[in-house]
């Protein structure tokens, strides 16, 4: 299968995050992009004193499995990133001279007694700078996403106040919040034993300064999610043939003026922005870009095609649950941490034509205690339809049932447990030959913070499973996957979404960051032959359950 340009990630989607204000479990969409980076180190004191111990086992892996029957074509990839990771390194402290003091302006040396001196210039040890830069900075980077409120990235920003509890050092509130088997952090789960012991070592004797020869380690950032061969981020150059199409985040109600959006002060929501469609009949998409602004206050979006007839610019914010609009149809969507979407040379997914409507819907995060503002866009490249000889589309699997949801009730998944659901999907087949196949082309899984493990599996006729997709899930580093697979007819598709609720509570259904979902996105040609029209709770029309 093949896709020269760029890389990939429908998320759709949704969550990482804890909110500063409880909002109501009536928040938020999908989309669905940390791990889950609103779990921070000082979004709560932790719920239980667990000993310090460095031999705290590795959380244990997903229970959940599928036979396979061996694959008919390739299974899912999520290749490396097409440059090589920017490579991080700390300044060097300056050399004594022991024949003479240093200059009063020099920071001193830190000890046990005063371990913030010389934060200005001081480097981290590095077996620690490279446990952070793994495990916690995915979203905790230098500039924060997802939510999170503080970088972990320098020796400074361990010994800088905690937000939440100004009287103590993040570092301080990190080696609780490590050791908190109620509200481990990463989010995910509890660190595996020789990652706690460094964090332990560090951050439990004052997150002490390395030595001379840390200053000259070097430390590889966390890959971006890459969901193909040559992902890319930020603004696409077209190629031939292509046009392309920017919808911004703007401030005006009335027109696309150039001010940007203001976010308002902390807390989350949904703002949808309208824009009528502008390219001519007929056309496919082979890209969806985005163009970043404020990443400090981002989560997702989704874009949606629609039958409604708002101005050009006008935007809302959304009432929860979320309304899509007059037959809302998914298009595409990103979250934090994804790359650009870009479709394989053969195949174009579906646009509206005009007359229809945009519907970009933004999900705000804002965990920063200040008023924000954000004007990043999305990028839509076309092509006409005589360019490529296969039309596609997005279809909703997955389930809506997770033991209850925000709007009806139910018990929801129990507190300090795992769940697995599971749910069928089996193709209406719409428009299609009896013996004409229905083509796989990607996956894009979609959680929220307690969302572990994805499995899909097809279930051929004779009964056999033949597992195509099984994959664990970061929220806050959501990614796609191109694979290549055909379901002929008589063959449904099994899916498996595995949690590990870690809170004190149950978890239900729902859009905010605080409940659940359990969506994958398939992306398949030809378009809707693979949706059944299940009913949804978010009313949307291409599922399959």
């Amino acid at each position: 299968m093949s896709n020269t340009r760029r890389a990939t990630q429908l998320a759709n989607r949704y969550e990482p995050m804890r909110l500063a204000l409880k909002l109501s479990l009536f928040t938020a969409l999908i989309s669905g992009l940390a791990g889950a980076c609103g779990a921070d180190p000082e979004s709560d004191p932790p719920r239980s004193s667990v000993p310090v111990t460095n031999s705290v086992p590795a959380p244990a892996s997903p229970t959940t499995s599928v036979a396979g029957s061996g694959s008919r074509t390739s299974p899912p990839t999520a290749a490396a990133a097409g440059s090589a990771a920017p490579v991080i390194s700390m300044p060097a402290s300056p050399a004594a001279n022991p024949a003479a003091p240093p200059p009063a302006s020099a920071p001193l040396p830190p000890t046990a007694a005063n371990p913030t001196q010389a934060t200005a210039t001081a480097n981290l040890p590095c077996n620690v700078s490279r446990t952070l830069a793994s495990r916690c900075q995915t979203c905790h980077a230098a500039t924060p996403i997802g939510g999170a409120p503080m970088p972990l990235v320098t020796f400074a920003d361990l010994h800088k106040p905690a937000v939440t509890q100004p009287s103590m050092k993040v570092y301080q509130l990190s080696a609780l919040r490590i050791r908190d088997s109620m509200r481990p952090m990463p989010p995910t789960g509890m660190l595996a034993a020789q990652e706690l012991s460094t964090l332990n070592d560090c951050l439990g004797g004052g997150a002490l300064a390395g030595s001379s020869a840390d200053a000259s380690c070097t430390v590889t950032p966390p890959e971006p999610a890459i969901g193909s061969r040559d992902g890319t981020v930020g603004r696409i150059e077209p190629a031939p043939g292509e046009k392309c199409f920017e919808f911004k985040t703007h401030q005006s109600t009335t027109s696309v003026d150039d001010t940007p959006y203001n976010v308002g002060g902390s807390g989350e929501h949904y703002e949808q922005f309208y824009f009528k469609v502008p390219w001519p009949k007929g056309s496919l998409a082979t890209s969806y870009a985005t163009v970043v602004d404020n990443p400090k206050v981002l989560h997702h979006w989704l874009l949606f095609s629609t039958l409604e007839n708002e101005v050009e610019g006008f935007h809302k914010t959304s009432p929860l649950p979320t309304l899509f609009g007059v037959n809302p149809v998914l298009l595409a969507g990103w979250a934090v941490g994804g790359p650009n979407l870009v479709a394989p040379d053969e195949v174009g997914f579906e646009l509206p034509d005009p007359g229809a409507q945009l519907n970009v819907q933004w999900h705000f995060y804002n965990s920063t205690g200040q008023p924000q503002s954000d004007g990043s866009s999305i990028q839509i490249c076309t092509v006409p339809a005589a360019m490529r000889p296969h039309v596609g589309a997005v279809t909703w699997l997955g389930t809506e049932d997770l033991g209850g949801n925000v709007w009806f009730g139910g018990p929801g998944m129990p507190a300090h447990q795992e769940s697995t659901f599971t749910s069928t999907c089996t193709p209406a087949r719409r428009g299609m030959a009896a013996t004409e196949p229905i083509h796989i082309i990607g996956f894009e899984p979609h959680m929220h913070r307690i969302g572990k493990h994805m499995q899909t599996a097809i279930k051929h006729k004779d009964g056999t499973l033949e597992t195509i997709f099984d994959e664990p899930f970061n929220f806050g580093n959501e990614r796609h996957y191109f694979v290549n697979y055909d379901l002929v007819p008589g063959e449904t598709l099994v899916t498996k979404c595995t949690f590990n609720n870690t809170n004190n509570f149950a978890v239900k259904f729902g859009e905010s960051t605080d409940s659940e979902m359990c969506y994958q996105f398939v992306f398949s040609w030809p378009a809707h032959a693979l949706a059944n029209g299940a009913a949804s709770l978010l009313g949307v029309p291409d599922t399959c359950w």
